[in-house]
């Protein structure tokens, strides 16, 4: 019997040995590679989930894109439309040879006269008056006038006085006097 009772305490201390041991590789699992790992997961779950959310505003982001990119074309192209307008120079030379041009084109050839005055600066800009003083047909003094606003310049115009002349053979001729500003960037 004593084999029996050896036996039982034998398999006593061994089932608190093995459950002492159960435990500690239980605690020694959690410790060394549960937790860990699961602190692990809850820091991509974290990531995901911030990632998911930068995600759902760049394509809120991304869906206006075109239409933004539209807009900045349409402003680049009023830009450069608005440089080819607001020239960097004065380029008075250049002024006076295109509206010579326009003026011929328009049928106006007889007593034409130009006269630039001073130019006035300011911060962003400076403007030149020019006085532009020609007779003609009526309907050729339209289409200067017509011709001259398409101008790729921008200028604006400060007065105008059309006077009919009256006379023999001078039905429809006017004189006109055009007082303009051409406009150039200060640099």
């Amino acid at each position: 019997m004593r084999t029996l009772q050896i036996q039982a305490e034998w398999c006593a201390r061994a089932q608190w040995v093995l459950g002492i041991t159960l435990v500690v590789m239980i605690v020694g699992f959690y410790a060394l590679a549960f937790r860990p790992n699961k602190e692990k997961l809850d820091g991509l779950e974290m990531q995901i989930a911030t990632k998911r959310r930068d995600l759902s505003s760049n394509r809120s982001r991304v869906q206006i894109l075109p239409d933004v990119l539209l807009e900045v074309n349409r402003m680049r192209d009023r830009l450069e439309r608005f440089d080819k307008k607001l020239p960097k120079a004065p380029e008075l030379h250049a002024f006076i040879n295109n509206i010579t041009e326009v003026s011929s084109q328009a049928g106006l050839r007889n007593k034409w006269t130009v006269e630039p005055g001073v130019p006035i600066r300011s911060e962003l800009y400076a403007e030149w008056p020019i006085s532009l003083k020609f007779e003609g047909d009526f309907k050729n003094v339209f289409n200067f006038l017509r011709r001259a606003e398409e101008m790729q310049r921008l200028t604006r115009v400060k007065g105008l006085k059309v006077r009919g002349l009256d006379g023999a053979g001078k039905s429809g001729q006017v004189q006109v006097e055009l007082s303009m500003n051409i406009y150039f960037a200060e640099g």
